[in-house]
């Protein structure tokens, strides 16, 4: 069986200064004297996962208790921010339909939290049927986030599909290497905020990408 694996926030949807507003507005909320800039956070970026990036910030002083309370508080306001003014990024809907049109199992493999998740699903829905999914994950299922392997080994497992025949896309390198170490052949697929070099191979035509691989698989 054949799997296409959307591997993150980012692969799906162009967020990344809705969700930089929203943090900083949530330091100001909870009385912290800090601002990310765009230049800081497109470097924060290249590790994934929120809760971390907070408690790293703060050079461990703050504890994984305030860390969430932090991260709620953004959830919050990420809310606010992103209300009818996020849409999936060019290819996306192309690449979903044509799943469901060859009988292939779709798979949003995430490790954000359910709240973030929830959201973004919420956000999108008018564009994206996530009820034709068949496997959506977050953080909850896992012990080791990504970079680690455990979410795609996971989704695997749950999908029941060869990992030869599935394809996953991600939009930034360490994600990347999560899904590389499950064995899946990854597509890059970076979003504004991403950085990489210029020998990088990254896949700007998602859509002919995807159809590309399946079509020699």
């Amino acid at each position: 069986m054949k799997s296409i694996l959307f591997g993150s926030i980012g692969a799906l949807v162009e967020c990344s200064e809705i969700q930089r507003k929203a943090f900083n507005s949530a330091f100001q909320e909870y009385g912290l004297d800090w601002h990310w800039n765009i230049a800081n956070y497109i470097k924060m970026l290249e590790e994934p996962g929120g809760l971390n990036r907070i408690v790293e910030y703060s050079n461990f002083r703050l504890s994984q208790e305030d860390a969430k309370k932090i991260h709620l508080l953004k959830i919050k306001h990420f809310k606010l921010l992103s209300k009818n003014s996020l849409k999936p990024r060019e290819g996306i809907e192309d690449v979903v339909q044509y799943a469901l049109k060859n009988n292939i199992k779709i798979g949003f493999i995430t490790t954000t939290t359910k709240e973030t998740l929830d959201l973004i699903i919420e956000n999108i829905s008018n564009y994206i049927d996530f009820t034709k999914f068949d496997l959506i994950t977050h953080d909850e299922l896992v012990n080791k986030r990504k970079p680690y392997p455990e979410i795609y080994n996971y989704a695997l497992r749950e999908l029941k599909v060869n990992n030869l025949k599935s394809i996953a896309i991600e939009n930034t390198y360490e994600s990347c290497n999560s899904s590389k170490k499950a064995h899946i052949h990854t597509l890059f697929y970076p979003g504004e905020y991403t950085t990489y070099d210029q020998s990088t191979i990254v896949s700007r035509d998602i859509f002919g990408s995807v159809k590309s691989f399946f079509e020699k698989a």
